[in-house]
């Protein structure tokens, strides 16, 4: 349920990500980051290790919801910083 929720911010989020300044679409992403960031230490970093024998796939689908939003915000940082050149 709580991915559920997740993905379906996300997906709105990314919807507005066209009408907002490239500082505030940065903002945004990592705070996206930080919420999947923080389910994915709890998962699979700061849980018990029984807890974590059992959560291989979890973790491994949780990296791979941030993997291409951490892609987007390196992007998206690269973009800031060659535009103030």
């Amino acid at each position: 349920m709580r991915k559920t929720a997740i993905v379906i911010l996300t997906l709105i989020s990314f919807s507005f990500v066209g009408c907002q300044s490239k500082q505030d679409q940065l903002t945004e992403l990592n705070a996206q980051f930080d919420t999947l960031n923080a389910q994915y230490q709890k998962d699979c970093i700061l849980a018990p290790v029984e807890e974590m024998k059992h959560n291989d796939a979890k973790c491994k689908t949780e990296r791979d919801e941030m993997n291409p939003l951490g892609k987007k915000i390196l992007d998206l940082q690269a973009d800031i910083a060659a535009s103030k050149r």
